[in-house]
């Protein structure tokens, strides 16, 4: 420390001016300017008083040695420079009061500043952190450390340290070292010449000069604070107490961070416990519950290896099988088998339900299980036996592969635990897989179940709509030949009455040639009964007959057709006048009634060749699909129906076509079949929907090839159908209408009737208040037999892999 006369030098021109010292000197200066006398300053300068010619004597003002000025005159003089060093003696010492009371100041903020940093911190490393940066602001240092005495392994740790990292050791043992020695004594020692001293540690950073202070929390040394630096310098007592100051506040900030760092790590392991408790006990799967229990239990202990291993007595040789296991990456697998002799008396322990726990392997006597452990790279290792309620035994086990690692009773408590639900666990999974195994017989059975009565369903269905058809088909059929015979006599008479009108009227003619003036009975009879008028009428009334019975002859003609008794084989038909045989029937609902318009038919029809088809079946769709676009058109109050009818052939992909023709079906490729079960696709926009799409089959020998096809579209202008019920249309017994008014039949008829029948596709589109348009899609020519597995042999792969 530098002397007082250095840190607090006194100015004698100041001291003159105060004015404690002016009120002393002011009556005595007068006397002395009386008398000649002077005060003079060390720069030469006269700041009181003034020189005089006459000579005196000059006295010295002095303070701890070092010259103020001085005083020149009579004997007085004298005692002015003493009241002078007096009054200077005293400013002294009030300045150094007033310097004591700032570093006072400035020690407490420091160490409020410090105190306000470190208790915003809770983490141990945060805490180092905040207490190296202070030290190495507070500080001039190269380097400096914070280490902390590991109560496991009496050694002092790194905790944190500022400049060349890496060169002091991370490890230092109590009383090496000097700052080993610091921490031992619990004394802060300043070495300046490190060099020269004996305790310096071979391994220790080279420097010049090293201050280090322990860190004491109630009379007990939890580690040091060190700082040094690499070029000569010296510390001196002040810096030491500074460095004391910020140990004293880190060690208690270190203390309460060890202590909150233990109450949560406590929490942590209880609150793993508990979430591995929870899924080991609800999960129902064996492998998930293992898998789950070896993870958390390793981050539980915070090891390197956790694994479950089940005990194999009936193999060949009875063995350990390692069925999982968590592990860091520098831990080599442990999978696998390991004999029971392999493993010697760490298995027999396991077997006789005694927990193995070994703290450093190399220590173990049995030399197979010592070979073991080394084969896994294990330095440490507890295990735990689990012993199932059906006579399994099985083992948790943890293990260290780096240092060796002392097992605390605490932690092979919580092993216990975690062992004890590990087997409530495992029992759960063995009686859920027995109860899975019984559910799936089960559930096999109903699934046959479901299967055979949804085939007597189909059946069922089949054998009604069959039945319906074939009764229609015999009454129409029944019908026209009725009607056709009178109809045909009819027809035939009619030429003979023409002729037989015409030979009366040149009769008739022929007799008022001759009898120009036939009697008056005669001439009131013509008049009444207006002759002229019959003569012109009838021929006209005899060729309407003829007109009304070729009309009666086409109806029965187009009810034969409707009905195609005598083709229940598959023929080529033309499928136009099956549309218009529908149409015909149909003709009495198209008609306007009283306060409704009438329902427009707009056909559009491609010259099409004949289609090879099964007829009857065919307009059996025709007959559902336009049945129900009638009942959607009548309910469109607010203008008339209409129903387009169109006809196309396509040569190609079926699928662009019918995007190119503007049906809506930009998401047509989307268009799969999801499963067996599900017999419907409902998509956004305007909804494509579609049973089981497929393309046709895949040409056959001998057949025209699949890529030629026939659409009939049927459209109607009806509200449409809403998106939550297209995705059930082909539904068997789905139906929107009223009960009593539908089956629920027909369009899952259709169905089958076009798509498995026909090899086809019965597509369709409808966007809620813009209407409703079928597209039926059928081949040009079919195989020889079209039969389900070809046709499922032939799908696209895009339908397969869906």
């Amino acid at each position: 420390m530098k002397g007082s006369t250095q840190l607090f030098k006194i100015n004698l021109r100041r001291l003159l001016m105060k004015s404690e010292v002016r009120e002393v000197l002011v009556p005595l200066l007068t006397a002395i300017q009386c008398q000649g006398c002077t005060i003079w300053d060390t720069e030469g300068q006269i700041p009181l008083g003034t020189q005089t010619k006459e000579e005196g004597e000059s006295y010295l003002i002095e303070l701890s040695g070092e010259v103020l000025g001085w005083v020149r005159g009579g004997e007085e003089a004298k005692s002015v420079g003493n009241l002078l060093a007096y009054f200077a003696k005293k400013e002294q010492e009030k300045k150094q009061l007033a310097h004591e009371a700032l570093d006072k100041y400035r020690e407490i903020t420091l160490l409020y500043n410090i105190s306000q940093k470190l208790t915003a911190c809770l983490d141990i490393k945060e805490v180092a952190k905040v207490v190296r940066d202070e030290a190495q602001r507070l500080i001039k240092s190269s380097r400096g450390s914070i280490r902390l005495v590991n109560s496991s392994t009496g050694e002092l740790e790194t905790l944190a340290q500022f400049g060349q990292e890496g060169e002091e050791p991370a490890f230092l043992k109590l009383g090496e070292g000097i700052v080993g020695q610091v921490v031992a004594s619990g004394m802060g020692e300043i070495v300046n010449e490190v060099s020269s001293d004996p305790r310096k540690a071979a391994d220790e950073i080279p420097v010049k000069s090293l201050m280090a202070v322990p860190l004491k929390t109630n009379d007990r040394v939890i580690g040091a604070i060190s700082v040094s630096t690499l070029e000569a310098h010296s510390y001196a007592a002040g810096d030491l107490k500074l460095l004391t100051m910020l140990a004293s506040q880190a060690a208690s900030a270190l203390e309460n961070a060890i202590l909150h760092e233990s109450q949560l790590e406590e929490s942590r392991r209880e609150a793993l416990l508990f979430r591995l408790a929870s899924q080991i006990r609800y999960s129902l799967d064996l492998e998930t519950i293992l898998e789950a229990a070896v993870s958390e239990i390793r981050s539980l202990l915070d090891i390197d290896r956790c694994f479950f291993m089940w005990y194999r007595p009936h193999a060949a040789l009875p063995a350990w099988e390692v069925v999982k296991e968590a592990r860091t990456e520098k831990c080599a697998s442990l999978l696998g088998y390991y004999c029971a002799d392999e493993i010697g008396s760490f298995g027999g322990q396991l077997i006789d339900r005694e927990t193995v726990r070994v703290d450093q392997v190399e220590n173990a006597r049995d030399a197979q299980m010592r070979e073991f452990c080394v084969q896994g790279g294990l330095n440490s290792i507890v295990a735990l036996p689990i012993q199932t309620r059906s006579g399994e035994i099985g083992a948790i086990a943890a293990g260290s592969c780096g240092n060796t690692r002392p097992w605390s009773d605490r932690e092979v408590e919580l092993l216990e635990a975690v062992a004890n639900q590990l087997a409530i666990a495992i029992e759960h999974a063995e009686m859920y897989e027995t109860s899975q195994t019984v559910a799936l017989e089960a559930q096999t059975q109903a699934q046959q179940l479901q299967c055979t009565l949804e085939e007597l369903q189909q059946t069922q269905t089949q054998l009604i709509q069959s039945e319906k058809m074939s009764g229609l088909g015999q009454m129409v059929a029944g019908i026209a030949h009725e009607v056709n015979n009178p109809v045909n006599f009819i027809h035939g008479n009619l030429e003979y009455a023409h002729e037989y009108s015409n030979a009366l009227l040149s009769l008739i003619d022929l007799y008022q040639e001759h009898y120009p003036e036939p009697e008056a009975p005669i001439l009131a009879r013509i008049e009444a009964i207006e002759l002229d008028f019959i003569r012109s009428d009838f021929p006209s009334l005899l060729s309407s007959m003829l007109l009304g019975t070729e009309r009666i002859h086409e109806i029965v003609q187009s009810l034969r057709n409707f009905s195609r008794l005598d083709e229940a084989q598959m023929k080529p038909v033309n499928i136009h006048e099956g549309i218009d045989s529908t149409l015909l029937i149909l003709q009495h609902r198209l008609k306007s009634t009283s306060g409704a318009f009438p329902i427009e038919i707009v056909k559009e029809y491609y010259d099409l060749p004949q289609i090879e088809c099964y007829a009857s079946s065919l307009n059996q769709v025709f007959m559902n699909i336009l049945s129900n676009a009638i009942d959607a058109v009548e309910e469109r109050a607010d203008k008339g129906g209409k129903i387009e009818i169109r006809t196309e052939l396509i040569t190609g992909d079926w699928k662009r076509a019918i995007a190119h023709r503007g049906l809506g079906t930009q998401n047509l490729e989307q268009v799969r079949d999801i499963s067996a079960g599900d017999r419907y696709l409902g998509l956004k926009s305007r909804a494509c929907i579609t049973p089981q799409p497929s393309e046709v089959c895949a040409a056959m020998p001998g057949t025209i090839p699949r890529t030629t096809f026939v659409i009939i579209r049927i459209r109607d202008n009806g509200y449409g159908i809403p998106e939550n019920l297209q995705k059930q249309l082909f539904d068997p017994f789905f139906t929107t209408k009223p009960v009593g008014k539908g089956t629920g039949l027909g369009l899952s008829i259709s169905y089958q009737i076009v798509v498995e029948k026909h090899g086809g596709q019965l597509l369709c589109f409808s966007e809620p208040g813009e209407g409703t348009e079928f597209a039926i899609i059928i081949p040009l020519k079919q195989p020889v037999e079209v039969q389900t597995e070809e046709v499922l042999n032939c799908l696209p792969s895009w339908v397969l892999s869906s």
